[in-house]
């Protein structure tokens, strides 16, 4: 199947060719048809499969079917967890977009409400944007969903892990009922996912599923590297992060205290590098990601901020040097590494505290990951014993309680019937 295959408008079709997508991935080819024909949906698909051009490419040919826009509405609406998951979606419509002659913009948190006032009152035919800030607009009575009748919330899991259940649902009650709407997760295991696609979705909504959420990506190479102590830790860190085979990094630790103590210990190194995390005013954030993108940088240090919605094409290898606390955000942070198909490498350096994450990590993806030990730098504890849950003793019922007040009852003798 091409994209040619697929119910698109010649125009649309003709951009695809000139910014050189041919073939549609698996997430595309399930999806898009649905999409296309009306339906809602409930998707899921892995880190790097095509999911943005999957309602992107629908979105834009709802607008092109739709009458001209004619108030400060917009008719298509995005919603992402993330400022940068939000600028990341920007990138790829805006080029698709200004070809249409669709006017398409973003409102994230972290930016002055002048400015997006003003963004509001010109309109637009496509919003993306994170649901906080949407609703902060509404109060102060700039904001119009009342056209809206493409809605879009991806990465909805992670809307849920950030307490975006009730907002989500506020944004919805503002634009018209009789809408499409999509929504995409990296899981459809989660009974509160299920719960939101209950309450967001129509009853006969399509659901495709293209691959496993826990499925690693096969194209990228993962170790496990221990560290008996921090001296050990910090060792092990420079040897990796001098490698030569490393061309751009991206390193995740667990605070922005922690951000700023590494970022200095990169550049203790002669590495041209810099931090990432929520705290960090929205400009200053996006010059970091400008200046990586640009080959300014060749190390970012991060906390979880960044393990979704970013897009780095040189991003050669991904550094952890704490664990995630759940199992699932390490197949995020893995996937910013070897984007497009390309070949990457996924290093955790574990010590004491953060082993047991290891297995919690290796029981979700139903697999062991490699161990890796560096030549003069091998760990001199052993490994540490898998921790297992210890079974809860049953709880007594009453009965036996007062039994043991009162002494025990006599055994009831049992009844053998004769065959």
């Amino acid at each position: 199947m091409s994209f040619l295959d697929l119910d698109l408008d010649l125009e649309l079709q003709q951009q695809l060719i000139e910014t050189g997508f041919s073939v549609p991935t698996a997430i595309q080819r399930q999806a898009i048809p649905p999409i296309l024909d009306g339906r809602d949906l409930l998707a899921t698909a892995p880190t790097g499969s095509g999911k943005t051009l999957t309602y992107l490419l629908p979105a834009l040919q709802h607008l092109l079917d739709q009458p001209p826009r004619t108030g400060l509405s917009p008719r298509a609406l995005v919603l992402a967890p993330t400022r940068e998951l939000v600028s990341q979606i920007l990138r790829v419509a805006e080029p698709l977009c200004t070809a249409l002659s669709q006017q398409c913009a973003q409102i994230v948190g972290g930016v002055p409400y002048g400015n997006q006032k003003q963004i509001l009152e010109a309109g637009m035919d496509l919003l993306i944007a994170t649901p906080g800030r949407l609703l902060e607009l509404d109060e102060k009575g700039w904001l119009d969903l009342g056209d809206v009748s493409f809605l879009v919330i991806d990465e909805a899991d992670r809307m849920l892990d950030l307490g975006f259940q009730d907002p989500l649902k506020q944004v919805a009650s503002l634009m018209p009922i009789e809408r499409q709407t999509l929504m995409f997760s990296a899981t459809l295991e989660s009974d509160a996912i299920v719960q939101l696609a209950g309450a967001l979705l129509k009853g006969d909504a399509e659901r495709v599923a293209v691959s496993e959420a826990r499925a690693l990506a096969g194209h990228l190479e993962h170790a496990i590297l221990r560290a008996d102590n921090d001296e050990h830790k910090l060792a092990l860190f420079k040897a990796l992060i001098t490698d030569p085979a490393v061309d751009q990094a991206l390193v995740f630790v667990a605070s922005r205290k922690q951000v700023e103590q590494w970022v200095n210990i990169v550049r203790g190194l002669d590495i041209m590098c810099d931090g990432l995390h929520g705290e960090m005013a929205q400009g200053e954030r996006t010059l970091h990601i400008k200046q990586l993108r640009r080959g300014r940088l060749k190390v970012l240090v991060a906390t979880d901020v960044a393990s979704r919605g970013l897009d780095l094409a040189r991003i050669s290898h991904v550094i952890n040097l704490n664990l995630p606390l759940k199992a699932d955000t390490y197949v995020h942070r893995a996937g910013r590494a070897g984007r497009d198909g390309c070949s990457g490498t996924v290093w955790s350096i574990v010590d004491t505290l953060d082993w047991p994450k290891v297995g919690r990590i290796e029981r979700y993806l139903q697999q062991k990951l490699p161990r890796l030990k560096l030549k003069g730098l091998e760990p001199t504890k052993p490994e540490p014993e898998p921790v297992r849950k210890a079974k809860k003793p049953k709880a007594k019922s009453k009965d036996k309680k007062k039994d043991k007040k009162k002494g025990a009852r006599p055994a009831t003798p049992r009844v053998t019937r004769n065959a």
